[in-house]
């Protein structure tokens, strides 16, 4: 019997979309619009204001980590703060686009999966979640992601979160996004192959793949502290015209 394959897995399709149509990163390809520079302004801006703090790491002594760095946007402009940096992402094409898009810069891209319990690496001053926690729908694979982060943070380091979350405005969320679905703090969306991956399930006769985790703010900054963090700033965002999806933002340390 063929093992299936975990849901976050299938952004690899995704990134090769892209890549053929020309589209450079998945903000840009969220925009659908192809002039825009792919740079996630509200995650440059959650640095800056991170990076002020005395807590912060100092860019120019410290090794940066971003977990899901797709096509490196957010790695490259570490980089260019001063951070030797390193993206990983488990889609080999987005870390192909990477590379391509990275040239000069001190920015490393590395094709592997932030939930593998063996995952190896140096400790880092700096870890970013590039999005990638909200991706990761499943409890087991989360709580491997949020493991990996602790053994690979240093002990003064700070690890910088941006994750969608609950509260949800529900009657906004399907009339923006029509064919997905929010069930049980998931969103699923039908997939031609979703009898290649695990925990596919038939919702009205089609079969969906859950490609998205929107549990309530509270539940995810409690996993987050269960792991061991201890969080130095919070904001949340919660839904607003245009945007049903509530956003935790956060930076954390390792709880002494």
């Amino acid at each position: 019997m063929t093992k299936r394959r975990k849901p976050y897995e299938a952004h690899e399709l995704l990134y090769q979309r892209m890549r053929t149509k020309g589209i450079r990163s998945w903000e840009q390809y969220n925009a659908g619009n192809q002039h825009r520079q792919g740079l996630d302004v509200f995650m440059e801006q959650l640095l800056k204001v991170i990076l002020m703090h005395p807590w912060a790491p100092n860019p120019k002594q410290s090794k940066a980590l971003e977990l899901g760095c797709g096509t490196g946007p957010i790695s490259r402009r570490l980089a260019k703060r001063g951070f030797d940096c390193l993206g990983i992402d488990i889609s080999k094409t987005a870390i192909r686009m990477a590379r391509e898009q990275s040239k000069g810069l001190n920015v490393r891209f590395k094709q592997t999966d932030a939930c593998n319990p063996d995952l190896k690496s140096n400790q880092y001053s700096l870890i970013v979640d590039g999005h990638c926690l909200h991706c990761i729908t499943q409890p087991e694979d989360r709580k491997s992601f949020l493991t990996n982060a602790y053994r690979l943070l240093k002990p003064d380091g700070v690890f910088v979160i941006s994750t969608m979350c609950g509260p949800v405005d529900r009657k906004a969320f399907h009339e923006l996004f029509g064919v997905q679905r929010l069930m049980d703090s998931k969103v699923y969306v039908p997939w031609d192959r979703a009898k290649d991956y695990a925990h596919s399930r038939t919702i009205r006769g089609k079969l969906h793949i859950p490609t998205r985790y929107i549990g309530h703010w509270k539940d995810i900054l409690a996993d987050i502290k269960a792991a061991g963090f201890h969080p130095q700033f919070i904001q949340l965002h919660h839904p607003c015209e245009g945007e049903p999806v509530s956003t935790l933002k956060t930076a954390v340390r390792i709880l002494k």
